[in-house]
């Protein structure tokens, strides 16, 4: 009877256990337990080009598959594959033209199901970025939606109409922050303005904020504030950077250039490019919100065509990759202290963003 007892018990532990490690709630600004030894790198491929890979660096055995999950599954990853975000023991792969996202095991990289991203004509969503909070994750796409999908089921379980052609999208302060870009409308010029801020109980929207012209990206800091880039119209209306407090309040970061950004541990990892002249990276201190180093690369590396930026929040390594939308782009990785650890040549087109494995 004992016995039996026990092995009840162990079941009934490693069942918990299971179901923990997908419904875990994290904070996106919480370090990560243990370092990095491996990364996953997702490469857009061309528009319409159905070539979006995924690549696969093993950092101790420095060896590379430029496709990997091709590799695991295969068939192609699908076109134009645009975010990249591990929760739990998945890994989600928002695929924009495909209208898909793509749900792998974190550790063997097997796919464990496609979900369709389609209106209701069948024709793609074009979902853009992704986010994680609570067991479900949180997709904008440009029907003008944030869908929410349920990460123990894999299932979509709701969704909510937000502004024009939506872009980056963060969870902080019990709320979700989506910038509204759109930028479908580049053509006349009538970009929206605006980031939505979705009620993260009822999943709905509590609030518009404007925040300046054609929205991109939203991060979160430890504080609460949200940081969000503005594009402009290209023409004659610039780039701004932007932070919405908490209470909801907007104030711009004057005389910081930003092209692509990312948070981690309570710093702003920022790459501008200028044309014709290498890619810069400057990091803001959050907490103050004063930039504290305006040249992060402190030895001789020089980088063209800066693409993405990502960072490790273990290990405080920076990632910065390359693209020139026609060959195949590079990957640089540099330590704490700006400095080149290693550079990843010819990964895939358009590499984008950075993940990090254990």
């Amino acid at each position: 009877m004992k016995k039996d007892l026990y092995l009840l018990l162990l079941f009934l532990a490693a069942l918990f256990a299971a179901c923990d490690d997908t419904d875990k709630i994290v904070d996106p600004t919480e370090v990560p337990p243990s370092q990095t030894n491996k990364l996953m790198i997702l490469c857009e491929g061309s528009f319409n080009g159905n070539n979006s890979t995924l690549a696969y660096y093993d950092l101790s055995t420095k060896k590379i598959d430029h496709d990997f999950f091709k590799t695991v599954n295969g068939r192609g990853l699908g076109d134009t594959a645009n975010d990249l975000l591990k929760y739990g023991s998945k890994i989600y792969v928002v695929v924009n033209v495909s209208g898909s996202v793509e749900v792998l095991d974190a550790k063997s990289g097997k796919s464990l199901k496609s979900i369709d991203m389609k209106t209701s004509s069948g024709t793609s969503k074009q979902p853009r970025y992704a986010a994680a909070y609570g067991g479900k994750v949180y997709v904008t796409s440009f029907d003008d939606t944030v869908t929410r999908i349920d990460t123990a089921k894999l299932t979509i379980d709701g969704s909510v109409n937000v502004g024009r052609d939506p872009e980056g999208i963060c969870i902080k302060n019990n709320k979700i922050y989506v910038a509204n870009s759109g930028g479908l409308d580049y053509a006349t010029g009538n970009y929206d303005t605006t980031v939505s801020i979705i009620n993260l109980q009822n999943f709905t929207v509590e609030k518009t904020v404007e925040v300046g012209t054609n929205p991109y990206q939203v991060f979160a800091d430890r504080e609460g504030d949200v940081y969000v880039t503005t594009r402009g119209n290209y023409v004659d209306i610039a780039p701004a950077f932007k932070k919405i407090s908490p209470n909801d309040e907007v104030t711009a970061i004057n005389n910081v250039q930003v092209s692509e950004f990312t948070i981690v541990n309570d710093k702003a990892y920022i790459l501008y490019n200028e044309w014709g002249n290498p890619s810069t990276i400057k990091v803001l201190d959050c907490s103050t919100e004063k930039v504290v180093t305006e040249n992060f690369v402190t030895d001789e590396t020089s980088i063209s065509n800066g693409y993405k930026i990502s960072a490790d929040a273990y290990s405080g390594e920076v990632y910065v990759s390359t693209s020139d939308y026609f060959t195949f782009g590079n990957v640089f990785c540099f330590d704490k202290n700006g400095k080149l650890n290693f550079e990843l040549s010819g990964v895939g087109l358009s590499p984008n963003k950075v993940i990090f494995l254990n």
